[in-house]
């Protein structure tokens, strides 16, 4: 691309003190892409001077570098980004992660053949053990991934995603600062019923999985928010379900009755199927949810009841899986 033309994807990579190594593999990988119409937008997010100072040195004409005096988050940053991005698509990048050279070049091919996908995602690799197979759910159409969304959770690594630009601004907000940090889940859940969605059966990113951080709770916590006003306004399910559904899975149980979760899940998915979604597809995720309550369960007075209930039968999670979450998880406290 040169210097002055308009790029076709603009990739918005904010940056808090990464790692230089990581930081220095992130960086190649977007320059080293071979779809070239794109610019890279860094955002210092008030790192130290080491950071800064490296940043300085890179001096390829398609970066361009915004300083945030002090640490805003990465919902802020991004939106700095958005704010001079040029490109007719959108690209998100963390600083710790690896875009394989192909990335770009498949993503815009995508988006160019299916003019009615908004939001684009792709599988993801290891980027600390490149030959591990990671598990990922391709092959998704638009609504399965917003079933996904709403009763399992977020089906994209953020670092795969490509926008369409024009749908981002059609938004009356980007990334949303209030829920840092599942900023980008937020966006996605917003999008839902304003445009279409599609992943990638095929691993274009390598993503840093990283141990558990002060976060993840709070993460968790917005999550059941995000999902459970999703199933209120836009699918007509009653708050008390919506509630009992999400506090459920992600291992906070406002009811030690699982069959009065039972009855929620039979409403969710009655609601959901009255508003198009096809019945296996709704049932499909809300299996998934299923397991996930079994696992994330701890307690073994609530996995006794977790396991003498309709829930798992009625949602066709198996005898073994059963017996399995309930020695494995429910030993764990009491």
């Amino acid at each position: 691309m040169g210097t002055g033309s308009k790029p076709r994807v603009s990739v918005i990579m904010p940056v808090y003190n990464t790692r230089q190594d990581w930081l220095d593999l992130a960086i190649s990988s977007i320059l080293g892409q071979t779809f070239k119409e794109f610019e890279l937008i860094i955002i210092d997010n008030g790192s130290d001077e080491a950071t800064q100072r490296r940043l300085s040195e890179y001096q390829d004409e398609r970066i361009i570098l915004l300083r945030l005096d002090k640490n805003m988050e990465a919902a802020v940053a991004r939106n700095e980004g958005l704010k001079i991005a040029r490109g007719e698509y959108i690209a998100l990048m963390d600083s710790d992660d690896i875009s394989l050279p192909e990335r770009f070049e498949k993503q815009v091919e995508y988006m160019e053949s299916h003019p009615d996908i908004g939001v684009l995602g792709a599988c993801v690799g290891d980027a600390h053990n490149p030959g591990k197979i990671v598990r990922a759910r391709g092959c998704l159409n638009s609504r399965q991934i917003e079933c996904h969304l709403m009763l399992v959770g977020n089906v994209f690594c953020a670092s795969t995603l490509v926008f369409r630009a024009e749908v981002l601004r059609q938004m009356g907000e980007h990334f949303s600062p209030d829920f840092f940090p599942a900023e980008d889940f937020k966006l996605l859940a917003d999008l839902i019923g304003k445009t279409s969605f599609a992943k990638l059966d095929e691993r274009l990113v390598l993503y840093r999985f990283h141990s558990p951080n002060c976060y993840e709770d709070d993460q968790k916590v917005l999550s059941c928010r995000i999902q459970a006003k999703v199933l209120c306004l836009l699918y007509g399910v009653s708050h008390e379900d919506a509630l009992s559904f999400v506090h459920a899975l992600y291992a906070r149980p406002i009811t030690d009755d699982p069959e009065r979760l039972c009855v929620a899940f039979r409403h969710i998915f009655s609601q959901l199927t009255a508003h198009g979604y096809q019945p296996a597809d709704v049932m499909a995720a809300l299996q998934l949810a299923v397991g996930k309550i079994f696992y994330r369960t701890k307690s073994l007075r609530r996995q006794l009841r977790l396991f003498r209930s309709s829930l798992g039968r009625e949602f066709h999670v198996g005898l073994f899986r059963r017996v399995w979450c309930l020695l494995t998880r429910g030993i764990l406290s009491f």
